[in-house]
């Protein structure tokens, strides 16, 4: 397991962070126009159905996110088994597993009674997805994940790569052309937020598309969506 102090660096991490150059975020292109299937959102779960999705050379697939580029660090690092399979389908398991801190236990810890000022260890406990599969619950960095999905996006048959700096605006869907195959009726605004063309708005069409936002932002659009109806049926709140 290798710890990364001050942000991940992407590359061969059999060489070290110090000697390590830091990769240049990809460039800013131009939204597609039409496209398949439209993910927003570049964290575990979007960067995981756009790996597999950019297998596929007759699905058109566009993901999108606000950040500048690919995550430097890690928010929730544990590694399931269950992700360590998904990763054996994309054929990089093998570099988790020499990666990942396996755990096999769990260690208890509790304040100390006679030391106060300190805490001790009172038990441990097998981990409880031991023989769950062949592989182990871990820790890694999430960024490492991250990279690995990337990679095995890039050098797929697609080549498919994220847009970064963008911010979703706007989201209409076209209800009366559901039922037809070769209509695009989902239309997504973004706005960039790079220095070059910051506040630049694009637009392009979409099939299907794939909120992959995270748990923090789907908390926030829910407190917002509460606090509305509590306005509405309670305007002096």
């Amino acid at each position: 397991m290798q710890c990364h102090l001050n942000g991940f660096k992407p590359g061969n991490l059999e060489i070290s962070d110090a000697a390590r150059v830091p990769a240049e975020p990809p460039p800013i292109e131009n939204l597609p126009k039409e496209v398949d299937v439209l993910i927003v959102g570049c964290g575990p779960a979007g960067l995981t159905m756009a790996r597999q999705l950019a297998e596929f050379v007759d699905i058109e697939t566009c993901i999108v996110d606000l950040k500048p580029g690919p995550k430097l660090f890690g928010q929730a690092d544990g590694i399931s088994c269950r992700t360590q399979e998904i990763m054996e389908a994309f054929n990089c398991s093998e570099i988790l597993a020499k990666e990942t801190y396996q755990l096999h236990k769990n260690a208890f810890w509790e304040p100390d009674i006679e030391h106060p000022q300190y805490i001790k260890r009172t038990h441990k406990v097998d981990g409880a997805r031991l023989a769950l599969s062949e592989f182990i619950h871990g820790v890694v960095n999430q960024s490492r994940l991250h990279d690995l999905l990337l990679k095995g996006m890039e050098n797929s048959v697609t080549h498919l790569v994220p847009h970064y700096s963008r911010r979703l605006v706007a989201l209409n869907v076209d209800h009366s052309l559901y039922n037809d195959l070769s209509a695009y009726p989902i239309k997504a605004s973004f706005e960039r937020n790079d220095e070059k063309q910051a506040g630049k708005v694009e637009t392009l069409r979409a099939r299907f598309v794939v909120g992959c936002d995270g748990a923090e932002a789907l908390f926030v659009r829910n407190y917002r969506s509460l606090w509305r109806v509590i306005q509405r049926t309670n305007p002096g709140a």
